[in-house]
C-alpha cells in the first residue's frame, strides 16, 4: 500500500513524535517526580508490552501468510494458464489456433491491464473477458461433440477459480477493529515508556526511540503485505511473463 518513501516518513515521524513527548513529559512532570511511579509504571508497561507484542507478531504473521497465499494463486493461475494451452495444442483446427491465440492474449491483459488496474486499488476485469472467450470456444467444440472438450473444461474451471481467488485477494481488507487496536495499543504501549523516570534522559530518549522503531515498522509492514497488490512489496506478474514466454 505505501512505497519505501511513505513507509520511511512514517517511522521517522512516529519516532520524531515519540521525543517530543519524553521532552515535553521531562518539562510538564519532571524526572524525580516519575521515578517515583516507576514501580508501578514498570510492571504495567511489561504487562503492555508484552501483550501488544504478541498481537503485533500475530498480525504481521497473518498478513505475511495471506501475502503468500496470493503469491502461490498467481503462480498457479499462471500454471493454468499453460494447461489451457498445453491442451489446445493438441486439439484440432480451427480450435487450436484459437485457444493459442486467447492464452496469448490472457497472459497479456493480465500483465498491462489487470496488474495495473490491481495496483491502482480497481478490479483487473481484463482477462475475465478473455476466459469468456475461451469458455465459448468450449461451448462450440462441445456442439461438435469433440473429445478433447473435457480436458479444456477442467483446465479452464481451475483458471476461472484461481483469476476468481485473485479477485477475492484484491479485496480482502483488514477490519477497521483491528487497525484501531493496532494502533491504540501502539499509543499506550511507547506512550507508557515515555512516562517512565529515568535520570539518565538521553539513554530514555534511546530506549524510546528504540521501542518506537520496532513499533512503527512492523506496522508499516503491516499495512504493505495487507494489501499483496499494492505497495513497494507486492506480488508481480512475474510468473504470467515466464507463461507467456513458454506459450510463444
Amino acid at each position: 500500500m505505501w512505497s519505501y518513501a511513505e513507509s520511511s516518513f512514517f517511522v521517522i515521524a512516529s519516532m520524531m513524535m515519540s521525543i517530543v513527548i519524553v521532552a515535553v513529559l521531562n518539562r510538564a512532570w519532571p524526572i524525580p517526580d516519575r521515578k517515583l511511579v516507576n514501580d508501578v509504571t514498570g510492571w504495567q508497561l511489561g504487562i503492555l508490552g508484552t501483550t501488544y507484542g504478541v498481537i503485533l507478531g500475530f498480525m504481521l504473521l497473518t498478513v505475511w501468510n495471506d501475502f503468500r497465499g496470493a503469491e502461490v494463486n498467481a503462480n498457479l493461475e499462471a500454471s493454468a494458464l499453460l494447461t489451457v494451452s498445453r491442451i489446445g495444442a493438441g486439439l484440432p483446427s480451427p480450435e487450436r489456433e484459437k485457444i493459442h491465440a486467447l492464452g496469448l492474449k490472457y497472459a497479456e491483459t493480465t500483465i498491462n491491464e489487470d496488474w495495473p488496474a490491481m495496483q491502482a486499488q480497481q478490479d483487473g476485469r481484463a482477462s475475465e473477458r478473455v476466459a469468456g472467450e475461451m469458455w465459448k470456444v468450449l461451448a462450440e467444440m462441445k456442439s461438435d461433440g469433440t473429445s478433447s472438450a473435457d480436458h479444456l473444461a477442467n483446465a479452464l474451471r481451475d483458471l476461472s477459480e484461481r483469476r476468481n481467488l485473485r479477485e477475492q485477494e484484491l479485496r480482502n481488507r483488514l477490519p477497521k477493529i483491528l487497525w484501531l487496536l493496532l494502533i491504540a495499543g501502539a499509543g499506550a504501549t511507547v506512550g507508557s515508556s515515555c512516562l517512565l523516570g529515568n535520570d539518565n534522559k538521553w539513554l530514555h530518549y534511546c530506549q524510546v526511540l528504540a521501542l518506537t522503531f520496532v513499533v512503527a515498522v512492523a506496522l508499516a509492514s503491516i499495512a504493505d503485505l495487507a494489501r499483496p497488490f499494492e505497495g513497494a512489496v507486492s506480488v508481480t506478474p512475474v510468473a504470467f511473463e515466464r507463461a507467456l514466454a513458454l506459450m510463444r
